[in-house]
């Protein structure tokens, strides 16, 4: 009976919850992390990033950091303040929680190395 409950529950949870479920972990970069080394536009390519997924910014933190930019505009043009967020763990892991795009660069990098991401989470 346990293993029926237990079964019935993981179904559910399948069913409910996909997104926790199927939730896909991407490293900014891949192996060579967030840097100015990696061209994110062809990174981004051929991924489909849904709600529930998550990013994990490597870098060395005392070069880098993560701004969430407010918008297109200012993601285009490398403004980084005002922002949504800065992170500088080294280390950042951002789940992608709702549907819509999302603007991520570097404020130290951005003009020069075009170290900047727009990921559309479906």
């Amino acid at each position: 009976m346990a293993r029926v409950s237990t079964a019935l529950v993981l179904i559910a949870l399948v069913v409910v919850f996909p997104s926790m479920v199927l939730a896909t972990q991407y490293v900014v970069g891949d192996g060579l992390g967030w840097s100015g080394d990696v061209n994110y536009d062809d990174w981004v390519d051929g991924k489909t990033f849904y709600v529930g997924d998550v990013l994990v910014f490597s870098y060395v933190a005392t070069d880098h950091n993560v701004v969430l930019a407010t918008n297109e505009d200012n993601y285009n043009n490398c403004v980084a303040s005002p922002n949504l967020a800065v992170y500088d763990t080294g280390n950042d892991i951002l789940a992608l929680n709702e549907a819509g795009t999302y603007y991520f660069l570097c404020s130290y990098h951005c003009n020069f190395l075009q170290q900047k991401v727009m990921i559309t989470v479906n």
